[in-house]
């Protein structure tokens, strides 16, 4: 019997032999270097622009496209955002910003003087900053789910990564033990308004993060701002008042807006291009004589314009292009050649104006 406790006691000590070792206590060494300013610079991993929901544009293209709103004084809000992070710790970042630049080469002055309230756009373009903007960091959940859920899988294509000091994607941000999993970096966003009258054209915009010792990292890319040519006015009709045979008639517009749409005419551009009106007429049932039409029409856009004359149920464009926010008159006039005599005394019509873009003004160019 004590033998065999003996084999079993000794069967067992050779079976551990080939046991790993267990540790119970491990000693791992530690490692710094002091230092008493600089540090690396921060890193801005990506960046995009958006609509406001962080995650959606106007356009099925790679970057970011957004249609202004084509209504006066309303702006388009879109949102900015950036992912950053530190190689000496989240901590050490101190402010991370956008920096949105007007497209280079247009100019977006008045062609002439305005009105002291139509200032607009006068002091924009250029390729001019427009506003530095602060970016407020986000949750680790709402960071996580913009990125890796909302932009990556609905717009692939929004966002512009950085390959330095290594080459960013999806992958590398959003793996499941990657900086955004363990909050050693973070995303940051921001709402930022364009103006209804900000001109259509490439807005360059840099992502800037900032740390305690003023070290930057920079990622840049740009936005589209697409074109909407549009206009409205202060009137829903013309009326030409008394009108005799052979006499040229001249209705004028005028430079206040109204309102309730029964004023002088008035037209004012709300898009983001500069303009050109064009008009469209009927006969108002005056009709022809050997072929020739009984009624013919002028119009201009401003008072120093020149009238442009066009007969029945033809479009024609008006002289002076309306710049950027620019409100103006818009004059009308008839001459009647000939009244039938199978009518009334009462003729009635229909105006339809439309416009055409027109090229944005080149900055150090003159213009009168």
């Amino acid at each position: 019997m004590k033998k065999a406790i003996y084999a079993f006691v000794m069967i067992s000590l050779f079976s551990f032999s080939f046991m790993p070792a267990i540790a119970s206590t491990t000693n791992v060494t530690t490692g710094m270097t002091q230092i008493q300013s600089g540090g690396a610079d921060p890193i801005v991993k990506a960046k995009w622009e958006a609509n406001i929901d962080g995650y959606t544009d106007d356009s099925s293209a790679a970057g970011a496209q957004f249609y202004p709103t084509g209504v006066y004084n309303q702006d388009r809000v879109i949102k900015i955002c950036a992912i950053v992070t530190d190689p000496d710790g989240v901590a050490d970042i101190q402010g991370v910003y956008a920096d949105v630049y007007y497209p280079s080469g247009i100019a977006v002055g008045p062609k002439h003087v305005k009105l002291p309230s139509q200032d607009g756009s006068s002091t924009a373009g250029c390729g001019v900053l427009m506003q530095e903007d602060t970016l407020s960091v986000l949750s680790k959940a709402d960071g996580i789910n913009l990125f890796c859920n909302l932009v990556r899988n609905n717009n692939n294509g929004l966002p512009t990564f950085n390959n330095e000091p290594q080459v960013y994607n999806y992958d590398e941000i959003c793996k499941l033990d990657g900086e955004l999993q363990k909050e050693t970096a973070y995303v940051y966003c921001a709402d930022k308004h364009l103006s209804y009258e900000d001109p259509s054209g490439t807005y360059p915009v840099t992502a800037i993060a900032q740390d305690a010792n003023s070290l930057t990292g920079t990622l840049d890319n740009s936005f589209e701002y697409l074109p909407i040519t549009a206009f409205e006015t202060d009137f829903t009709s013309v009326s030409y008042g008394n009108v005799k045979l052979n006499t040229h008639k001249i209705i004028n517009g005028d430079l206040t807006w109204s309102p309730i749409n029964l004023g002088p005419a008035t037209v004012r551009n709300v898009g983001n291009t500069r303009l050109n009106l064009k008009v469209y007429q009927d006969d108002m049932g005056l009709g022809k004589t050997s072929g020739q039409w009984n009624v013919q029409y002028d119009a201009r856009v401003g008072s120093n314009s020149i009238f442009a004359d066009y007969s029945p149920e033809v479009t024609t464009t008006l002289d002076d292009t309306l710049d950027l926010s620019e409100l103006d008159e818009v004059d009308f006039s008839i001459l009647v050649t000939k009244f039938p005599t199978n009518h009334s005394t009462t003729w009635t019509g229909n105006i339809t104006l439309t416009a055409d873009a027109y090229a944005h003004l080149v900055c150090g160019e003159l213009h009168d």
